[in-house]
């Protein structure tokens, strides 16, 4: 069903206790009245517990399920029976293929953080899976990857090719340097430790060539790398640069395909925690989630920062478009999560403010550009420098 700006849907939220799900729910009180009913579904009530979430403001409905890929469909249809006309919006890690094909054959509009993929598929297939999402679910309207990268990302590349022209190449970096006031001699991230691990040590590096073909390595993240010196230094002055991975990366893949140039996203951790990464995969070659600490900002404060740029380079000069926010300037929360609420909540508004005009499947940057970071630059300043 495509969105009627005349007709407040329901929204109803999957993973709703899950980090980016509650750092979300910290600013949806701001857009409560432009939904109907809330729902917040999860196997874990530990959302109703968050005392930075404005719970009375909320008005919800509290749901305590766990769903797989066989009752997924189920749910939301017995969730649509009672309200109506409704927005699914997908904050999970679970594979998106279920959840999507559900909303879409209820006719239900649908929209999630991250296009997650099965165990076995990585995105050399990208492309590919993209196009087959948009040939099959076209009974609703479904927009992917809202969030900081993807997300916030593809817009800010689109603001500089509107601003600029089309570069000659692309270069994401990222830079968070969390490091947690108490440290439990493990490695430590501040993202979805199934994510991560997938992205820096289980799937192969990759990158995109000349036209903004994927090309994917024989090696890991972990293990491509690059030195952050040349991307950071004009952001942010320090006395030692680390060493970036080269991580697959579907805004990247998305952008460059679009763009027809060369790029490629650069993510570097704190080097402590970076350098017990690869300490744990010479020592052992498998890395397992408990072996890595995710660190939240609340039981244990984070010092750092996240910061997130996009490099468009071109012949005579070269724009950053970045963002920077420390973890210590948001409770309940860290900032990494922080940001890609703020990029789900800027999606989820412009789709209801600004409805697409048909059912399908888009990508995050089908939404409108300069609504997505006015809503943005509310929460996080965009800053902006030539070379």
């Amino acid at each position: 069903m495509t969105t009627n700006p005349e007709i407040k849907p329901s929204l109803v939220i999957l993973g709703a206790s899950g980090g980016v799900a509650r750092a979300m729910l910290q600013l949806l009180p701001k857009y409560r009245k432009k939904f109907m009913s809330l729902i917040l579904l999860d196997k874990s009530n530990n959302v109703l517990h968050d005392q930075y979430i404005d719970h009375k403001g909320l008005d919800y409905e509290f749901i305590h399920f766990e769903f797989s890929d066989s009752t997924i469909h189920g749910v939301i249809k017995n969730l649509s029976e009672k309200y109506g006309y409704m927005i699914v919006l997908d904050m999970t890690d679970c594979p998106t293929l279920p959840i999507i094909s559900a909303a879409d054959s209820l006719g239900l509009d649908y929209l999630n953080c991250s296009l997650n993929l099965p165990e076995d598929r990585t995105l050399f297939h990208f492309t590919e899976d993209m196009q087959n999402f948009s040939e099959r679910f076209n009974n609703a309207t479904h927009v992917l990857s809202n969030g900081m990268n993807p997300g916030i990302v593809n817009h800010l590349i689109m603001r500089g090719v509107v601003e600029h022209g089309v570069p000659k190449e692309v270069i994401e970096i990222e830079y968070e340097s969390a490091k947690p006031h108490t440290d439990s001699g493990k490695p430590f991230i501040t993202w979805s430790k199934v994510q991560f691990l997938t992205e820096a040590v289980r799937w192969n590096s990759g990158h995109c060539n000349n036209y903004g073909v994927y090309v994917e390595s024989e090696q890991n993240a972990l293990n491509t790398l690059v030195d952050t010196k040349k991307y950071l230094e004009p952001i942010k002055k320090m006395s030692v640069y680390p060493m970036g991975m080269t991580v697959a990366h579907d805004e990247i893949i998305a952008m460059c395909r679009i763009l027809e140039v060369p790029g490629k996203f650069i993510y570097a951790i704190h080097p402590d925690s970076f350098n017990r990464l690869q300490k744990m995969v010479e020592t052992t070659r498998i890395i397992e989630e408990k072996n890595v600490v995710f660190e939240n900002n609340t039981t244990v404060p984070l010092d750092g920062s996240d910061c997130i740029g996009v490099w468009l380079n071109h012949e005579s000069q070269s724009i950053c478009y970045y963002v920077e926010m420390k973890h210590s300037d948001v409770k309940g929360t860290n900032a990494t999560l922080f940001m890609v609420a703020v990029g789900a909540i800027a999606g989820l508004v412009d789709f209801v403010d600004n409805p697409l005009k048909q059912e399908g499947t888009y990508s995050v940057l089908d939404l409108n550009t300069d609504n997505v970071l006015k809503i943005v630059s509310e929460y996080m300043e965009i800053k902006k420098i030539i070379i």
